[in-house]
């Protein structure tokens, strides 16, 4: 399959409409119109040692979630390094395409698979573009609750700010979440799990009533890649592999 009609057919399951109007993902690396997408490679971001793991195993296409190119590039001339990215993967012919905030707000998307994940039922979307998730479930400990995200995800980043002794309502949302706290708390929310957020954010949140447990970025946004590989393998019929990083604590 030409890795433009691949990019237009997950164009229509994970529409561009449901982007942030701030984000920068798609189609960002096509080495020639013609190029074939045979070998497709599904991680999180476009490291160097995705881009060594998809050169060394013959991949011509690496789908991800965060944008190879984020900020608007000035130039190709390697002096950056996503540029520096970008000049490789097309001297190596493979293509590169992500899926960030629209596959956030997706309907099983990064923050639904992060509920999955911790055995929470989403109740409703909230937040810019549909970011976030609301999650009612029985009243329980602070501790037995924080205790559960961090044995599910592992917890190298874990970090909790706490707001109250029990909680009862979640918001949910992988990866950055800080500009959301004031949606969350006028949601009723009284725990707010996500990957980061600045220091004082959640400080000034915790003082507000919301408890703020930031289980890391990778973490929280990792558990979507089997649903994104899925999707992946279904529109192109093509062989799939999922790459992910290790994270380490030190």
């Amino acid at each position: 399959m030409k890795t433009t009609e691949l990019y237009k057919k997950l164009n229509g399951i994970i529409p561009p409409e449901l982007s942030c109007a701030w984000d920068n993902d798609g189609l960002s690396v096509l080495p020639r119109p013609d190029h074939e997408s045979k070998r497709i490679l599904v991680s999180l971001d476009v490291r160097d040692e995705v881009i060594d793991h998809a050169v060394k195993n013959g991949f011509d296409t690496i789908v991800t979630h965060h944008p190879l190119i984020f900020a608007k590039l000035g130039e190709l001339n390697g002096s950056t390094v996503p540029s520096g990215k970008a000049v490789r993967l097309i001297r190596a012919d493979i293509a590169a395409m992500s899926f960030h905030t629209r596959f956030d707000a997706l309907d099983g998307g990064v923050s639904d698979a992060l509920c999955a994940a911790l055995g929470l039922t989403p109740e409703k979307k909230f937040a810019d573009g549909g970011c976030a998730r609301l999650c009612r479930f029985e009243k329980t400990s602070l501790d037995a609750f924080a205790k559960k995200v961090k044995d599910v995800l592992g917890g190298a980043h874990f970090f909790c700010e706490k707001g109250g002794d029990t909680v009862s309502c979640a918001a949910v949302c992988g990866g950055s979440a800080g500009d959301f706290v004031p949606d969350a708390l006028a949601e009723g929310a009284d725990v707010f799990v996500c990957g980061e957020m600045r220091y004082h954010g959640a400080t000034d949140a915790a003082d507000s009533g919301l408890t703020v447990i930031c289980a890391g970025h990778y973490e929280t946004e990792a558990p979507a890649l089997c649903r994104l590989a899925g999707i992946v393998r279904e529109q192109s019929g093509a062989y799939v592999e999922i790459y992910e990083v290790k994270q380490y604590a030190v």
